[in-house]
This record gives C-alpha cells, structure tokens and sequence, in this order.
C-alpha cells in the first residue's frame, strides 16, 4: 500500500495511505513555508522557506519530523527537489532577480544534513529535474534545459526558448517528459537533443507530470494528456484538475487553492477528498 505525504503553509504536514484519509496534521512556525517534497532511501524529504532561511525536513514514516535551517541570505532559497542517484537534490537560486538568479543545488543523503550550496552556472533557475538512465536532467525559467551525470556540473541544451518554458519533467520508458504552457509537450533521452514541440490549446498549460510505470500522465486545467513514448499522445478533457500531483500505485493524489486535496485512478475525473487547514503546495508518494 502506498503512502502520501503533503505539505505546505506555516510547515503544515499530513499523511494518507489511500489519499482519501489524512491524518497527523502537524504545523510549524507560523510563515513557514513546504514548497517541494521528494521520497528516496526509505525517506520522505521537504524543503521550502521561513524568513530568510531554507527550512527542511525528513521523515521515514510521515509521522515523525527532523527539521534543519539553512541561511538563504533572503534571496537563495530552494524551490525544487528531486531524488536521484541515492540522493536528494535541493534546486534553487534568486527568484527575484533580472539575468543573474546565481542558480545553485544543495545535496543530501538523508534529507536531514545539507551540503553547502554549489553555484552551477547559467543565468536562469532550476526548478525541477527526474534522474533515469543514469543522466540528471533539469528544467527552469525561459526555456532553459539542461543535464548532467552528477547533478553539479549542468550542460544546457542547445537553442532553448523562453517560448518552449517546461514546467515539470518526468522519466520513464527510457525517456525524460516535460510539459509546459499552452499544453507544450517535450521529449528527450539524452538532455541535449529535444523532440519538436507539440502544443495544445491555447491557456490549458500543463503543470504537472507523473509516470505511471507504463505510462506519462500530464495534467492541465482544462485536458489530461497520456502517453507511452512522450512523443504520442492521447487527449481527454478532465474534472476538477490538481495544481500538482503525484502517483503510485494505481491512486494519483493532487493539490488545489485553497489546501484541498484531490484524489483520482485516471488522471481524468478528480475527487475531493479533504481539505487541509493550511494551503497545501507540495505532494510525494513512496513508491
């Protein structure tokens, strides 16, 4: 049975096993903020951001928290996680600057000890990567594409533009998925060479992307697209869509304004099935 975890505002964190039943709503201090979460090394892992500082925590069971703080100086926070490669990664830079978001990546075995920041070049941030084959493979702000065996060390993508922005990336099949705005979907296995865009309809971006175990499974506000390969793709209009989701084993558990928490086994009609006291920006299933 799989077990979910969703996190967010003032450090709000519950945990389901069928996505239908929370439980164990935990808080922290009031302005704390979840904004990624991953599972890797048996281990649910967040981070996200309270004053001027990145604030992390890591679980075995949803249950029971270790939290740490980094300074982030007020500009460097980390706004994307993954796990790859036996570790997790913490993407992260200056949001609010203009040309130089100085991005850089934190790392950690356990989701309770960071390393100290690596700058790894390029003017735009990082927001989201999946680990497969082994390649690191990254997304970010104006259409930026990039990978790497180590995760440090990025190479970008050739010809990226800021019209071709991904907004999530998922791997499977042997191939790394990303989707976008106006309902763009993107394929590569390599991180250098990229399939042609595909686009859907106009304003129906899609923001999040799940593998199934046989399948990519997109979602927008509007549209659900699946796929196999990345390259062919079934359209199906949907019910009350998620901001954000995740998968495992057969239940797709997503997020919506405000805090409520939506559960489906298509990926096309969604359920509610709980509300959270607090905005909820981050969701994980161990797998």
């Amino acid at each position: 049975m799989p077990r979910f975890i969703a996190a967010g505002h003032d450090g709000l964190r519950i945990v389901s096993v069928d996505g239908i039943t929370w439980t164990n709503p935990q808080l922290g201090k009031e302005g704390e903020t979840y904004r990624a979460a991953a599972f890797g090394n048996d281990r649910f892992v967040l981070v996200g951001s309270y004053g001027g500082s990145n604030i992390f925590a890591s679980s075995v069971d949803g249950t029971t928290w270790k939290t740490s703080v980094k300074d982030a100086q007020y500009s460097r926070y980390a706004r994307g996680l993954g796990f790859g490669d036996g570790r997790f990664l913490a993407l992260g830079g200056d949001p609010g600057s203009v040309g130089a978001a100085k991005p850089f990546n934190i790392v950690s075995s356990d989701g309770e000890t960071w390393e100290t920041p690596v700058e790894t070049g390029g003017k735009f941030m990082l927001r989201r990567f999946a680990y497969g084959n082994k390649l690191h493979v990254a997304v970010g702000d104006r259409g930026r594409r990039v990978h790497s065996p180590t995760g440090n060390d990025w190479k970008d993508a050739p010809a990226a533009k800021p019209i071709d922005t991904l907004v999530d990336i998922a791997f499977g099949n042997g191939v790394f998925v990303g989707v976008g705005l106006h309902g763009l979907r993107m394929s590569t296995t390599d991180g250098a060479t990229w399939t042609e865009p595909q686009r859907g309809e106009e304003g129906d971006h899609l923001n999040t992307i799940a593998f199934t175990s046989k399948d990519f499974v997109a979602i927008g506000p509007e549209s659900t697209y699946r796929s196999a390969d990345g390259k062919t793709w079934e359209r199906k209009p949907n019910k009350n869509p998620p901001q954000t989701m995740t998968h495992a084993e057969g239940i797709f558990v997503g997020l919506k304004w405000k805090g409520k928490i939506v559960r489906s086994t298509d990926g096309v009609v969604w359920t509610d099935t709980h509300t959270a006291e607090r905005h909820l920006e981050a969701v994980t299933a161990a797998r």
